[in-house]
């Protein structure tokens, strides 16, 4: 059985999903812009202040995710309860052979499965990313007491060791969205989809293996870019919301 092909349920979840991901953000970034003391060498996870907040908005990012999909799936199941589950199959046969290319690109089972790999990569991966944020957050504590207390831990060490663990806590959840932008791939045979994510996989392998972390001066604070971070935000944000325009226009009722 198949949707309207004007119907973009999945598509428009991930959108959403991505415009709270860019406001959580944005939140985050404003607060650590205009509360981080600008002669601060340690990192903004260390400032309670500042890691309340992004628990606080990480927990209303959660709870906004998993209320975008629950309606998503109502929405789509009250399609799917408009006929008897034992016709459905008959009548996708039916919009197959009578409706031709006008047609959604995937049966209503198939976004519905599709709808819940997104849902838990969203939601569990999020949870899962909050719990490796608090052990890492006592790890670079950690280091900054060692560094206190000047046991040999120059500031110049302590830069890079953090530079090169920073990838650690990226790593898990970047990995469960490329994951699912793959078995969309999957789903819809689109090879596109799978070449994309096996580059961002490459180049923030690249990034944690490679680069190293950059300094900029902005308004008279001294801002460090760990490039792991930028490619997973980015993947986050804008990666997202192109996946899901590329989505809703290459593919019908999806």
């Amino acid at each position: 059985m198949y949707i309207s092909m004007k119907k973009h349920i999945l598509s428009n979840s991930i959108m959403l999903v991505a415009v709270i991901r860019i406001l959580a953000a944005a939140s985050e970034g404003s607060v650590r812009f205009f509360m981080k003391k600008s002669s601060s060498i340690s990192p903004d996870m260390i400032d309670s202040y500042l890691w309340n907040t992004q628990i606080i908005v990480s927990v209303l990012q959660i709870l906004i995710t998993v209320t975008i999909f629950f309606l998503a799936w109502k929405k789509l199941n009250h399609y799917m309860t408009l006929i008897p589950e034992s016709d459905q199959k008959e009548i996708g046969e039916l919009q197959k052979e009578y409706l031709g290319n006008n047609i959604a690109s995937l049966s209503v089972s198939s976004i519905s499965r599709l709808l819940q790999l997104w849902a838990v990569i969203f939601v569990g991966a999020e949870l899962i990313y909050d719990f490796t944020s608090v052990m890492y957050r006592q790890f670079i504590s950690m280091l900054m007491d060692a560094l206190s207390t000047g046991t040999g831990l120059s500031d110049g060490t302590f830069v890079m060791l953090y530079n090169m663990t920073h990838g650690f806590k990226y790593l898990e959840i970047l990995s469960a969205i490329l994951l699912g932008v793959v078995m969309t791939g999957i789903f819809l045979n689109d090879k596109f989809l799978k070449i994309f994510s096996l580059i961002i996989l490459l180049l923030f392998l690249l990034a944690f293996g490679v680069f190293r972390m950059q300094t900029v001066y902005l308004m008279g604070r001294e801002i460090g870019i760990v490039w792991t971070s930028i490619i997973y935000h980015v993947t986050e944000t804008l990666g997202l919301i192109l996946l899901s325009f590329y989505l809703a226009n290459r593919y019908k009722g999806l």
